[in-house]
């Protein structure tokens, strides 16, 4: 039952009745610690909201920042790679796929990270900063070789 459920397209968000509101102001507390560096603790509270809601690449993106934060790459690629699956039109999460890979010394990988990051960005508006950025560390490391 619960499955099924689930594989509907529903959230534990919905099955415990769970308001946008309550899970902004969960989501409020998250970001501020984040903000604050306390990671450990952001890290606790995303987790609750990615379980509550594994549709939201918010919540994802926020667990992931603090993972690369606290320098553990391989996780944090793992949670950005869950993002590309939820939105492949979105750029963030392969552009901090990419910082990941440049942080953990393999430049190689990073490049291909990031000319996904240019490449999805296209010419979406909302974009654009995105994709600069990610255009801007990828000739950067062109330079260098």
């Amino acid at each position: 039952m619960l499955s099924d459920f689930l594989s509907r397209g529903g959230t534990f968000k919905d099955l415990k009745d769970m308001s946008e509101d309550s899970m902004e102001a969960i989501y409020s507390v998250a970001y501020n610690l984040y903000e604050g560096g306390k990671y450990d603790d952001a890290i606790k509270v995303f987790q609750f909201l990615c379980f509550y809601d594994h549709y939201c690449k918010k919540y994802f993106l926020g667990l992931g920042a603090c993972l690369l934060m606290q320098k553990e790459y391989d996780r944090a690629i793992e949670i950005f790679g869950y993002v590309c699956a939820i939105d492949t039109s979105d750029p963030q999460a392969m552009l901090y796929i990419g910082d990941c890979h440049l942080a953990a010394g393999d430049s190689e990988a990073a490049c291909v990270a990031y000319q996904a990051a240019v490449d999805w960005a296209g010419d979406q508006a909302q974009w654009q900063d995105e994709k600069q950025r990610a255009q801007g560390i990828l000739d950067s490391l062109k330079d260098g070789e």
